[in-house]
């Protein structure tokens, strides 16, 4: 059983992204401390008369009715459903602005690796969630590029596959879309220099009509995976 969901958007290889909520925290209950008001006692003196001193005497603290404070508000709960997200039957997905592909970036230093690849391979990502558990996630999306014969037209290079394992509800996964789609054109040899070229860059290439594809039930298959079927 699966469920579905088809977003509307592109997104453009310039790569070079985990959503958080930060929790208020709960206010503690203030009680302002009385502190007991005690008199000084009588210093000692020491004379020739025979009459004993007085003893010093000791105020006892006044105590003081203290007023219960109000109940702790507790912390909010985050908002959901997400907001800005595309929505269908309970499955949310959204493609994630540049700073928030940044802010994955940084807070997973095990996608540094993977991030290396879009440096010169056509790379995208959505961020998805659901109100319910899934067991795996499928994300289909398609790589397109301009008509060398025409600039005004664009075309199929190919489709992406890309997998993810199990989410539970309410919760926000950020997903890379990986292909082997380079960037650039193969490096030509300078005749002169004997030497390769300086890389030039393919323009206009997205990776979009992003498909996310919710799993109730488990696969066996290996995850996660990113396959790309290129146009032959």
């Amino acid at each position: 059983m699966r469920s579905r969901l088809l977003i509307a958007a592109t997104l453009t290889t310039s790569l070079i992204t985990s959503t958080a909520f930060a929790a208020t925290p709960t206010p503690k209950p203030s009680t302002t401390p009385i502190k007991p008001t005690v008199a000084p006692s009588a210093s000692p003196t020491t004379t020739s008369s025979t009459v004993p001193s007085k003893k010093a005497t000791t105020k006892k603290p006044v105590k003081k009715k203290v007023k219960k404070t109000a109940t702790p508000i507790p912390s909010p709960s985050p908002v959901w459903p997400p907001e800005g997200f595309t929505v269908n039957n309970g499955i949310y997905a959204k493609i994630p602005t540049g700073k928030e592909l940044l802010g994955l970036i940084s807070a997973k230093i095990g996608l540094a690796t993977e991030v290396k690849k879009c440096e010169t391979n056509a790379c995208g990502a959505v961020i998805v969630a659901a109100d319910f558990i899934c067991k795996w996630w499928e994300i289909k999306s398609l790589v397109s590029g301009i008509d060398p014969s025409d600039p005004n037209k664009k075309i199929l290079l190919g489709s992406l596959r890309t997998t993810y394992g199990e989410l539970g509800p309410y919760t926000y996964a950020n997903i890379l879309l990986i292909s082997n789609e380079p960037m650039f054109l193969p490096a030509a040899i300078d005749p002169n220099t004997g030497q390769a070229a300086a890389m030039v860059a393919k323009n206009g290439i997205v990776v979009g009509n992003i498909q996310a594809i919710c799993h109730k039930s488990a696969t066996d298959e290996k995850i996660p995976t990113n396959i790309y079927s290129p146009v032959k």
